[in-house]
């Protein structure tokens, strides 16, 4: 059996003024690396043998530090790489996962963002396949050992859609994770995947798991 520990890059300034990332490569903030400080010392006696990571500033930043705390040299994996999300890059966004628009604006923005994505940016079916391309080098990388794996809300939706379908929480669209989260999958040799912890935060908050 295998441990992998997904976890969200920290915080940016872009996050904060709910401005969208995609590839657009913006770094930490001040919150952000103590977020991703907090996070490594949280991870600490984790057991993992692996660090990968995708290769944005805002994730080879947490990861390093992670790194350093564990003495592990983060891999960057480009399939990890954020979705390019095209002429929405830069531009402000609604946070339906922290805020009830309704039902009507969530679907409108929802249908914006394909079209626009699609049109300009870079196709979901695309994006889904390099993430699971890197993804299962990943498990095959470590079959009987853990790992951590730095990367974006986008590219962990993918994973978690892959092993337990579209099972999302408070009725989303979408598995909602903050900045600084950690997520938890366990995977047997035979493929079989269980979700330990979901969208974790509670070592930002000066308790660790």
């Amino acid at each position: 059996m295998a441990t992998f520990f997904l976890v969200r890059h920290g915080i940016t300034q872009w996050v904060e003024d709910h401005i969208l990332h995609g590839i657009t490569d913006i770094p930490l903030n001040e919150t952000g690396i103590r977020q991703a400080e907090k996070t490594a010392r949280a991870l600490t006696g984790c057991g993992a043998e692996s660090l990968y990571s995708s290769p944005l500033q805002r994730c080879m930043q947490t990861a390093v530090i992670i790194g350093k705390a564990l003495k592990l040299g983060p891999i960057p994996m480009e399939g990890l790489t954020e979705m390019d999300f095209g002429w929405l890059e830069g531009k402000p966004f609604r946070d339906h996962s922290s805020q009830d628009y309704g039902k009507v604006v969530q679907f409108l923005d929802r249908q914006i963002h394909r079209i626009v994505r699609t049109i300009s940016g870079e196709p979901i079916r695309k994006f889904r396949r390099r993430v699971l391309r890197d993804w299962t080098e990943i498990i095959n990388e470590n079959k009987k050992s853990n790992a951590i794996v730095v990367g974006h809300s986008a590219v962990f939706n993918t994973i978690l859609i892959h092993h337990f379908g579209e099972n999302f929480p408070d009725g989303k669209h979408y598995y909602a994770m903050n900045p600084g989260c950690v997520n938890e999958i366990r995977i047997r040799e035979e493929g079989e995947a269980a979700l330990v912890r979901f969208n974790d935060t509670s070592h930002l908050n000066g308790r660790i798991k």
